[in-house]
């Protein structure tokens, strides 16, 4: 097999995607930090993303709760409410039903430094069995810590998946910018999701919540 020329740029000059082998070099170096790495992990590094695995922390929509989710009005704890947090032992089979829809933490912690980016991306594998793994707000942002957070659920008519804790749930890209950033995520005021290890449920309107419902209340009267 060819081996690709690493000499055609020094690893610090290199922008845009990251490849396999900057990849490699920015985890053992600890600029992107991702623990804990599985054993072997370089075999989990493909040409342009890393495998990350399923966490032990799901949260399930079930027909508890409100009949009707207001994206202006409802809270954290109405969103709770309607979910149930599901904790799998090392291995534990998760069984997906038609129409559930998860929001997990991977296993592993992620890092990132205030100049990269880091991008999640679906299994092809999972998908041809009709798992849909996070189909929107998949960036994470330079300065991100914490476990990340991913939906995933099922389109198969009629069946049902098994799926484990541990086993690859998505993998990660990571794109280098130009220069870092004025203000990391860690540092934002949207900061809403970091530095968990929990399946953080939607929380769209953050602390505006409570003024926007005492704002209501008085409109109604």
């Amino acid at each position: 097999m060819q081996k690709r020329d690493k000499s055609k740029g020094k690893a610090e000059e290199i922008l845009g995607t990251l490849p396999d082998w900057l990849i490699k070099e920015h985890i053992k170096k600890g600029i992107i930090k991702i623990d804990p790495l599985q054993d072997k992990w370089e075999e989990f590094v493909d040409e342009v993303t890393v495998d990350f695995h399923l966490g032990n922390k799901l949260r399930v929509f079930t027909d508890e709760g409100l009949n009707t989710i207001d994206t202006r009005y409802a809270s954290k704890e109405d969103m709770e409410g309607m979910m149930r947090l599901v904790e799998l032992k090392p291995g534990q089979p998760f069984i997906l039903t038609e129409h559930d829809f998860v929001i997990a933490t991977t296993k592993e912690r992620l890092t990132l430094p205030d100049n990269i980016v880091g991008h999640l991306h679906g299994k092809s594998s999972l998908a041809r069995l009709g798992v849909v793994v996070h189909s929107t707000a998949a960036r994470f942002d330079p300065g991100w810590d914490g476990h990340p957070v991913l939906e995933f659920g099922t389109f198969l008519k009629g069946k049902k998946l098994v799926i484990y804790e541990g086993s690859p749930i998505c993998a990660f890209s990571f794109e280098k910018l130009a220069a870092p950033v004025e203000r990391s995520y860690k540092m934002s005021p949207n900061n809403r999701y970091g530095g968990s290890n929990m399946p953080q449920v939607s929380n769209l309107m953050g602390k505006k919540v409570n003024s926007a419902r005492r704002g209501r209340k008085a409109q109604l009267g």
